[in-house]
């Protein structure tokens, strides 16, 4: 559909380029990363179905491990939390109750 619209168009756009894909176990291991050399501003960190916050080397969770936040921002500048139970509401860690929560650090990052 794209290819069509772009054709009736006459607009002069290079050709799709699909990357070649490669096992990810393959890439070198990354074991340290200096962020602002590598000019990296955003992480965004995906846990699936498992609760575990042991990858964030910074002292942001209770005794249950849960991240002490207000509504995902913690006191730690650039690092929130979303997606999780009873975040700000009991609907927090549904699809359809996240948007709040993310609305709220967004707000709070763009303030």
């Amino acid at each position: 559909m794209i290819d069509k619209y772009i054709a009736a168009k006459g607009i002069d756009a290079p050709l799709e380029t699909l990357p070649e894909l490669q096992d990810g176990y393959s890439a070198e291991e990354v074991t340290e990363l200096e962020l602002k050399s590598a000019k990296v501003k955003t992480i965004i960190w995906a846990m699936g179905y498992t609760f575990d916050c042991s990858f964030v080397k910074l002292p942001v969770t209770d005794e249950d491990g849960f991240p002490i936040t207000q509504r995902g921002v913690t006191q730690y500048p650039g690092l929130y939390f979303v997606g999780m139970n009873w975040l700000s509401k009991r609907k927090s860690a549904l699809l359809l109750g996240v948007k709040e929560d993310v609305e709220s650090v967004v707000a709070e990052i763009t303030k």
